[in-house]
């Protein structure tokens, strides 16, 4: 069966024929069907404003300059057989910056920890905010007694672990906030990061049948696949890193709701 555009017919060229025909379709339910995209996610992106203004999340090299000082928050989500994701996170002149990454699975403990610090501000971390779960005795230590993760990480020296906040709907309402100035976002992710740009790019919402929302409690859910950088990005966010003076001066001006949340 041969497939065609519906721009091969030429009474379907024009704005009008497609506004109607895209009436009350969900933007992901068009690409695949009409634009015959491959690339479709299958599902309503969490963050539309993210493919929208990538071009000003997304910081190329060269990166800027945030002094000596400044202070590095962390997020961590654990996985052995999955990627674990750590990611780095500043805060300069009122900007939330993901500046560095590490996204793989956690086979080997001492080795995954020496790659934690081998991030170049480690001295300056305040606190890593970690996935909940790990703070949990489900695995045992060298003498077979029962552990969490939590403890064997701090036996190999990351003792900066905090329990991260898992809050779903916080988060998204967040990080909403703050890309809603298409002009001037105030989280920005460095190019070295492709993990969780690729992630905050095609994370979509699990899908229901309209006739199943009329007859249940329906609350829209992050599709729980393909989100460890997501994962500790929200922990991170939920976390509320407290900005110091300086830094929050640039941002009680321009977002003044985002300013009274984060002190």
């Amino acid at each position: 069966m041969v497939e065609l555009h519906y721009t091969a017919d030429p009474h379907k060229r024009n704005d009008a024929w497609k506004a109607e025909a895209k009436a009350g379709m969900r933007q992901a339910d068009w690409d695949r069907e009409y634009e015959m995209s491959f690339t479709a996610v299958s599902g309503d992106l969490v963050f539309p404003e993210f493919v929208k203004i990538k071009h000003k999340i997304v910081v190329p090299q060269p990166y800027p300059e945030f002094g000596e000082h400044l202070v590095y928050y962390g997020g961590l989500d654990y996985g052995s057989r999955n990627p674990s994701s750590v990611h780095f996170y500043t805060i300069f002149d009122g900007v939330i910056y993901c500046v560095w990454e590490l996204y793989e699975p956690c086979k080997d403990i001492v080795e995954f920890v020496n790659k934690i610090k081998a991030f170049p501000y480690y001295n300056r971390v305040k606190y890593i905010a970690a996935d909940p779960t790990i703070f949990n005795k489900t695995t045992r230590n060298s003498q077979g007694m029962p552990a969490s993760m939590y403890e064997l990480f701090c036996q190999q020296g990351l003792t900066r672990l905090i329990r991260g906040n898992n809050d779903e709907q916080m988060w998204v309402a967040n990080m909403r906030v703050h890309w809603t100035n298409a002009e001037d976002p105030t989280f920005r992710i460095f190019d070295c990061c492709p993990n969780i740009i690729r992630e905050y790019e095609s994370s979509v919402y699990t899908s229901m049948s309209d006739k199943a929302k009329m007859h249940a409690n329906w609350k829209e859910k992050v599709l729980d696949k393909d989100n460890h950088a997501m994962d500790d990005s929200k922990y991170f966010l939920n976390s509320r890193p407290k900005e110091r003076k300086k830094a929050t001066s640039g941002l009680k001006s321009r977002w003044p709701e985002l300013y009274k949340w984060y002190t």
